[in-house]
């Protein structure tokens, strides 16, 4: 199963996750993207509990879970994990998360994360980081710093800001590349 987790705000109408999640819907994939409590005034542990039932339900039947997050969900999938391990977990492909030392109260409750390797290496081999350039929420060499902390690959996009609609990405094939590379689809 894919899981599709957004940050702040929500990933509105043309937004790559909602294409991701309709295009791989319509290749038979099974898809959940949870309606995540106040995406505009978010909680961690509300958010994490609530991918929780995600995770628990798919353990239950077996059903392995690859994550495709973006910006304040790469955090919330790290907590996630750091608290309810990885059993179950096929992998992530992280895009845009933001600095873990951002300064924006709104998001305060995820930050910093966790970031432990041990949490990451069952499924470092199936994880992916994708950052920008110009992203205004984290620098390269951070994201770069990030993705070896986590143990996991990383690509930096040029000129791809916060690879979200702002930036140009409603359609985005990558995505559904990576998910045949690493076989959730």
């Amino acid at each position: 199963m894919i899981v599709v987790v957004y940050g702040y705000e929500g990933s509105g109408a043309g937004h790559w996750q909602r294409w991701a999640a309709a295009a791989l819907t319509a290749r038979g994939a099974r898809v959940a993207f949870p309606e995540l409590s106040a995406p505009a005034a978010p909680r961690k542990d509300v958010w994490v509990a609530e991918l929780a039932v995600v995770l628990d339900d798919a353990r239950r039947r077996r059903d392995p879970i690859t994550f495709l997050c973006h910006s304040l969900g790469c955090w919330a999938v790290d907590h996630l994990l750091t608290e309810h391990g990885t059993a179950g977990v096929r992998g992530a492909l992280l895009v845009a998360p933001p600095s873990p030392f951002l300064v924006f109260e709104a998001v305060e409750s995820f930050l910093p994360p966790p970031r432990r390797a041990a949490v990451w290496a069952p499924i470092a081999a199936r994880s992916l980081l994708v950052g920008s350039d110009n992203d205004d929420y984290a620098a390269p060499d951070e994201l770069a710093g990030i993705a070896r902390g986590l143990g996991i690959a990383c690509r930096i996009l040029p000129g791809a800001g916060h690879i979200n609609v702002a930036a140009g990405y409603g359609p985005w094939p990558f995505v559904l590349e990576w998910v045949d590379r690493v076989g959730a689809g």
